[in-house]
C-alpha cells in the first residue's frame, strides 16, 4: 500500500489532489488527520490541515477503464462548462437591473451569516431598514468575540457588509449599521461620559484636552454630545486611523 502526506484545506481536497497526481485506487483510499484545518477569521490566519492517505494503484487494466469513465466524464465537464458561462452571462445582465429594497435586506443578512459561519460563532442576524439605513443586529453570546477592541472588528464587518452590497447594486444610495448585542448603544453612552468629564475638566483648567483616537462614527458622537457647551468647542485632529477630538476652552 502506498501513502502520501497531503495538505488541503478539506479531505475531499486531499482525495482530489491525490487523484490527480497517481493513478491511485478510490476503493482502497484510507485518510487519517494529522492536523485539523483552521478557518482563520475573514480568512486570516487560515490554515491547511495535514492529511495521511493510504491507496492502492490500479493495474493497467483497471487504469485503461477509468481512462474511458474519464473521457466520457470530461464530456459532461465540458457541457456544464458551456451552462456556468451561460449563468455568468445572465449574472452580468443582471447587473443593470434595479436590486429592490427587500434583495438588499436580503444580501446583507446572508453576507453576515454566511461571516459568522466561517467564523464558528453561533448567533442570531436580524436586519430592518429605517431612514435609508439597513440596521444588522448581531444577537448571540458568543458573537461578542467580534466586537474587537473599541469595536474595531465589527466597524470592520460593517465596511465589508457595505461592499458586499455595493457590489451587487453600486447606485445604492442604502447605508449600513451592524450592531453586536447592543454594543454601539453602551459605546455611545460611555463616550458622552468620558467627553462630558473631559469638557468639565477643560473647562476648569482651560487647558486644551486631547481625546483618545477614534473613528468617525465615535467622533461624531463627542461633538454631536458638546456643540451646544456653553465653556469648550470641539473639531478634530489628525489622519485616520490616527484622527481625535480635540476640547478646547471657549475664549
Amino acid at each position: 500500500m502506498e501513502s502520501k502526506i497531503l495538505y488541503a484545506k478539506n479531505s475531499d481536497e486531499a482525495v482530489e489532489q491525490l487523484l490527480k497526481s497517481t493513478n491511485a485506487d478510490k476503493e482502497s483510499i484510507q485518510i487519517t488527520v494529522k492536523e485539523k484545518p483552521s478557518k482563520g477569521f475573514l480568512g486570516i490566519g487560515a490554515k491547511d490541515g495535514v492529511y495521511e492517505i493510504k491507496y492502492n494503484l490500479l493495474d493497467k487494466k483497471d487504469e485503461k477503464n477509468d481512462e474511458v469513465v474519464a473521457s466520457d466524464s470530461n464530456v459532461e465537464e465540458n457541457k456544464s462548462v458551456d451552462k456556468s458561462d451561460e449563468i455568468e452571462s445572465e449574472q452580468i445582465d443582471s447587473k443593470d437591473v434595479n436590486v429592490t429594497e427587500e434583495e438588499e435586506i436580503e444580501i446583507a443578512k446572508n453576507f453576515v451569516e454566511e461571516l459568522l459561519k466561517n467564523a464558528d460563532v453561533d448567533a442570531k442576524v436580524n436586519v430592518k431598514v429605517e431612514d435609508g439605513l439597513i440596521k444588522v443586529k448581531i444577537l448571540g453570546d458568543d458573537a461578542s468575540c467580534l466586537i474587537g477592541r473599541r469595536g474595531d472588528t465589527l466597524d470592520a464587518i460593517q465596511f465589508l457588509t457595505g461592499l458586499a452590497l455595493n457590489k451587487v447594486n453600486k447606485d445604492s444610495n442604502t447605508r449600513v449599521f451592524v450592531d453586536i448585542e447592543n454594543y454601539r448603544s453602551k459605546r455611545e453612552e460611555s463616550l458622552k461620559r468620558y467627553c462630558y468629564k473631559a469638557a468639565r475638566e477643560v473647562a476648569r483648567t482651560k487647558r486644551t484636552k486631547k481625546l483618545d483616537y477614534m473613528n468617525p462614527y465615535e467622533r461624531r458622537i463627542i461633538h454631536s454630545a458638546l456643540q451646544n457647551d456653553r465653556y469648550v468647542i470641539t473639531y478634530s485632529e489628525g489622519t485616520d486611523p490616527y484622527r481625535r477630538v480635540v476640547i478646547e476652552y471657549k475664549k
